[in-house]
């Protein structure tokens, strides 16, 4: 781990939630963390332990896990799967300011989203499929597109289901890009992370979801 304050931005990997209102998508943390990205202007960080601790600082902070995370490559991702929900949005952040490099990537004041993508949650999280999607699920405000195969969408024990919404893959993608002024992240790059095989360590959100049937 080391301390980087250089002057050209740092282009990680990161995935992200996303909902939709009157003032179109935005884009959320695939994380516990409640601030949502803001449209046209960077991200910076905050570190909410600092107001808890006697030593307040910066973030990032070499001794605290503060920070915008992005990964070096797709590989965190796949490593790193997210609980439940899973995260319908990848792509690519630009990152600035104070940096601290780690092995799989680096955590940064500042950050924007330099490239995005939308995907079927279940292809990208849970099991393979074409992860190209055609219809999209909302669930407690948040979005999740789903491809052919799953468009059936996700059901938790206690019976509430995620339900399809009026918005389809190609508008809400088209708003995103539109809302944070960028372009959109090409299929290739993704295509492991939605082909690969269920994996023997399944993630902690499977035993509390099911596929619902077409």
């Amino acid at each position: 781990m080391h301390l980087e304050h250089g002057t050209e931005p740092i282009v990680g990997w990161r995935v992200w939630n996303v909902s939709d209102g009157a003032e179109g998508p935005t884009l959320w943390p695939a994380t516990k963390d409640t601030d949502p990205w803001p449209r046209r202007r960077p991200f910076e960080a905050r570190c909410a332990a600092s107001r808890l601790l006697a030593r307040r600082h910066e973030a990032p902070d070499a001794d605290c896990v503060c920070g915008v995370y992005a990964g070096s490559t797709l590989r965190f991702v796949t490593r790193s799967r997210p609980a439940w929900p899973p995260a319908p949005v990848i792509g690519r952040a630009s990152l600035w300011g104070r940096t601290i490099a780690h092995e799989q990537g680096w955590r940064a004041r500042y950050a924007y989203p330099d490239r995005l993508r939308l995907v079927c949650v279940v292809c990208a999280w849970i099991a393979p499929g074409p992860g190209e999607p055609v219809v999209v699920h909302g669930f407690r405000r948040r979005l999740y597109p789903l491809c052919a195969e799953h468009a059936g969408g996700l059901e938790l024990p206690d019976g509430r289901r995620t339900r399809r919404v009026d918005t389809g893959p190609q508008e809400l993608l088209h708003g995103l890009l539109d809302a944070y002024a960028v372009e959109v992240l090409p299929a290739e790059p993704i295509a492991e992370l939605i082909g690969r095989p269920a994996a023997a360590d399944v993630p902690p959100y499977i035993p509390s979801i099911r596929l619902i049937p077409r």
